[in-house]
């Protein structure tokens, strides 16, 4: 067995026999772990055995030691017993047991149904064993779907909106929800600069309105497409006038990655004095 990679644990479990026994869960939790996770092809006492994934070779005296690895003497368990856990495993369908005089095979049954699918397997073999390498390839698979995804920089928008309308809001969870939610329906971050600079134009001398110019009024899903739209028309209306342009927090198709356009806005934040470190 390889001490890499993890295994999936229902949360139904929790309504099973085992919940109810400590030592038990603790038999069956062992075995999921040690069980091959790909076919598997071995050496036991000279003898050749192959292994297929959900199965693992063992004896009543191995799953003993192992189960009382680590445990004071008054609280180990005893080969009987743990015999006895395996067959009523078996009795309940959870496992099968193919046993020897020198060993058992014990097949986890549905195996392949419930843990195997998202498992990967590296292909490096020895002669002794497979080596699952599931922690390597779930972390290349993360930095994937995380590099597919665009990045919203959060604290940008906020900061912007601070220095276009004098206010100090923080980057909070409900925030992020509401620009999540507008990225989510297709309006890019310099969507969001566009209704933050015309609106704080509009809005930022009138007693009335300018306490409107929050995170919850302004990135809301009721009006944010009318205030896109109205921003837009503004920004056409007076192309000349360079200074009343937004900066673009990002690029148009939305990416946070953007170096420049953000070197650029930072750039203004000190021209302004320096925005942040006021906050």
């Amino acid at each position: 067995m390889s001490d890499q990679g993890w295994i999936k644990l229902y949360r139904k479990i929790q309504s099973s026999f085992v919940w109810t026994n400590s030592d038990q869960l603790k038999l069956w939790l062992l075995i999921l772990m040690k069980a091959n996770h790909s076919q598997n092809k071995f050496l036991f006492n000279g003898q050749e055995i192959v292994l297929n994934s959900g199965q693992l070779v063992t004896g009543r005296a191995a799953l003993t030691l192992e189960m009382n690895q680590g445990v004071q003497s008054g609280q180990q368990v005893n080969s009987t017993s743990v015999w006895r856990w395996l067959k009523k495993f078996e009795s309940e369908q959870m496992l099968d047991i193919k046993s020897t005089s020198k060993y058992s095979v014990v097949t986890v049954l549905n195996w392949g149904e419930y843990q195997q699918s998202e498992h990967q397997v590296n292909i490096n073999r020895t002669s002794n064993e497979h080596q699952v390498d599931t922690n390597k390839n779930d972390k290349n698979k993360e930095k994937k779907d995380t590099s597919s995804k665009p990045t919203i920089d959060y604290q940008k928008i906020v900061d912007y909106l601070n220095a276009e309308s004098g206010h100090k809001y923080h980057v909070t969870d409900k925030t992020r929800g509401l620009i999540r939610a507008r990225i989510a329906e297709k309006f890019t971050e310099h969507d969001f600069g566009l209704v933050i600079h015309y609106k704080s134009l509009e809005w930022k001398d009138n007693p009335d309105m300018a306490k409107y110019l929050r995170p919850n009024t302004l990135f809301g899903a009721t009006h944010f497409d009318d205030y896109v739209n109205e921003a837009r028309a503004a920004q056409q209306k007076q192309p000349q006038q360079r200074p009343a342009e937004p900066p673009h927090l990002t690029t148009e198709a939305g990416s946070a990655g953007d170096a420049q356009l953000l070197a650029e806005l930072e750039e203004k934040y000190k021209q302004e004095g320096d925005v942040a470190s006021e906050r």
